[in-house]
C-alpha cells in the first residue's frame, strides 16, 4: 500500500466518503464529491490512477482492496458511507461488497454492469446498486452530499426543478432569502397545507418541503446548507 497523502482521522462521518475504484466512475464520483466539500479517500490497485487524482482529493491511496488486512490499514470501518466502483470485475466487486458489509459499514454503494450483477450485488448486502456511467458519477456524488435534496428534474445544462427540505439554517426565514441564489420557490408542502406561489415574505418552517426552480450550482448550494 502506498499512500499519496496521509490518510486523515475521520470523525464526521456524514460527510467522509471512501470511494474504491478509481476509473471513470470512481474517479469523477471522488472529484464531485471533494468539489462539494466533503472528505474523500479514493482507493485504487493502479497507482497511475491514484497519482493522477491524488491532488484533487483529500486522500489518494494505491492498495488492493480485496485485501481484508489493507482495508483494515486505512481504517475502512470509520466511514458511514463506502463505493465500490469497480463495475469491471464482479467478482472482486462481490468480495469487496460483502466484506464491507460484514464490517458493519452502515452504507455500501456498488457498481455493476447488468441487471443481473445488479440483482446478486443486493443479495449480497449492498444498500445500493446502480448501472453507471460517468454522469451518473456526478449525479450520485450530488445526492450523497446534499441529503436536503429529494427529487430533481433537470431542465436544461444549468437549470433544475428540485424538490427539497428546508435547511435548519433557513427555519424562519422568507421565501424571498432564496432570491440571493436565484431560486424561485412554487410551492410550499407542509403536513396539513400545500401552500402554491408562496409570497415573499412567508416564512419556511421546519418540516416544509419546497418544490423549487433555478441554477443547478445554486440549488445543490443550498440543499447543502445545514
Amino acid at each position: 500500500m502506498s499512500p499519496s497523502k496521509k490518510t486523515t482521522s475521520r470523525k464526521d462521518r456524514q460527510n467522509e466518503f471512501a470511494v474504491i475504484g478509481l476509473g471513470r466512475f470512481g474517479a469523477t464520483l471522488a472529484r464531485r464529491l471533494e468539489s462539494l466539500g466533503h472528505i474523500v479517500l479514493g482507493m485504487d490497485r493502479d497507482m497511475g490512477r491514484v497519482q493522477e487524482i491524488s491532488d484533487e482529493i483529500t486522500s489518494a491511496v494505491s492498495l488492493d482492496a480485496t485485501n481484508d488486512d489493507a482495508l483494515e490499514e486505512v481504517d475502512i470501518a470509520s466511514f458511514g458511507t463506502v463505493i465500490v466502483a469497480i463495475g469491471d470485475n464482479f467478482e472482486d466487486n462481490a468480495l469487496i461488497t460483502a466484506y464491507l458489509k460484514e464490517r458493519g459499514i452502515p452504507r455500501v454503494i456498488t457498481l455493476a454492469q447488468t441487471s443481473r450483477h445488479r440483482a446478486l450485488l443486493q443479495r449480497i448486502g449492498a444498500d445500493q446498486v446502480i448501472l453507471s456511467d460517468e454522469d451518473s458519477g456526478n449525479r450520485l456524488a450530488e445526492a450523497l452530499a446534499t441529503p436536503n435534496m429529494m427529487e430533481r428534474v433537470v431542465l436544461d445544462t444549468s437549470h433544475s426543478l428540485t424538490e427539497l427540505k428546508v435547511p435548519s439554517s433557513l427555519v424562519g426565514q422568507p421565501v424571498k432569502a432564496l432570491e440571493q441564489y436565484g431560486i424561485t420557490v412554487l410551492l410550499i408542502q407542509r403536513p396539513d397545507c400545500l401552500l402554491p406561489n408562496p409570497g415573499a415574505e412567508t416564512a419556511m418552517q421546519q418540516g416544509d418541503t419546497l418544490f423549487t426552480v433555478g441554477p443547478r450550482e445554486k440549488l445543490l448550494e443550498v440543499a447543502s446548507l445545514p
